[in-house]
């Protein structure tokens, strides 16, 4: 018996097309959007399908601007190694993003919080500085880090200040951020000290009251430290010697073989193939 006749395989997406004269964004001409939208606009377009009003393009690019570099992390000491070893830069960029997990550029995971938080807050009919309360002392119960709030480095991250003050100059702020907050304050009587909306955290409440979802916060982070990742991966190129070993260089360089001593190991004690093991 002859199967039934299937249309041929075929890519389906609502974000855009091409023919082999035209490309459409979200059911824009690409051409007319060139010249007439900035990149924080077309972001938030092929993020979301639409064009954002004026003050939520203006909060998007200061969540771009806010985030794009941050020295020396994770993300960028990932790329310069992989810069150090001689591939391309694609490749270089590609080792940054891949480090950006649960406990770096980690913004969809107090996204989701803040987001849950908000609906629990109308399911229960509790205000937010109960439900802060509440989600603050359930991961000090359970153990979880409390992600989106403190930074090692900084203790009050000033980036999450002036976020939440572009949010509030532009009016975008929202239920999202005032739990963030509320959270912030909720620290101190659950862990008797404060603990600071990060940078991560602040996006995550910002986009959250833009109506972005999680994955699309975490994308944002993404695409803003990815010119920082390109930019590290360059100047590694330019002023380093590969491996990151160089006797020459005027710094001990952490691959060197100083920093590899024996002294160092601390496995199991030099043995032999055909000897007992003890």
């Amino acid at each position: 018996m002859d199967s039934p006749q299937r249309e041929p395989f075929h890519w389906q997406t609502s974000i855009a097309y091409k023919t082999r004269d035209r490309i459409v964004v979200r059911g824009y001409d690409n051409n007319e959007l060139t010249g007439n939208v900035d990149f924080a606009s077309m972001a938030f377009l092929v993020l979301t399908g639409s064009l954002p009003g004026e003050p939520q393009r203006a909060v998007v690019n200061a969540m771009l601007v806010s985030l794009c570099e941050h020295a020396f992390s994770p993300s960028s000491v990932a790329t310069r190694f992989a810069a150090s070893g001689g591939v391309p830069l694609n490749a270089a960029v590609a080792a940054g993003i891949l480090s950006m997990g649960s406990r770096h550029a980690s913004a969809d995971i107090p996204a989701r919080l803040f987001q849950d938080g908000i609906a629990r807050c109308r399911e229960r009919k509790i205000g937010i500085e109960e439900c802060a309360l509440q989600l603050v002392a359930e991961h000090k119960q359970a153990g979880r880090i409390l992600n989106g709030f403190h930074h090692p480095q900084h203790v009050r991250d000033p980036r999450a200040q002036r976020l939440f003050q572009v949010a509030e100059e532009l009016g975008t702020n929202g239920d999202h951020q005032r739990l963030a907050l509320a959270m912030q304050q909720a620290t101190t009587q659950v862990y008797g000290r404060i603990f600071y909306v990060n940078g991560p955290g602040a996006i995550a409440a910002l986009g959250s009251d833009l109506g972005l979802k999680p994955e699309q916060i975490k994308g944002l982070m993404i695409l803003s430290r990815t010119v920082s990742l390109i930019a590290h991966a360059i100047e590694e190129n330019e002023r380093e010697m590969s491996w990151r070993a160089s006797k020459r260089a005027p710094i001990t360089q952490p691959l060197d073989l100083s920093l590899q001593l024996p002294e160092y190991y601390d496995g199991p004690g030099e043995r032999h193939l055909g000897s007992a093991e003890r």
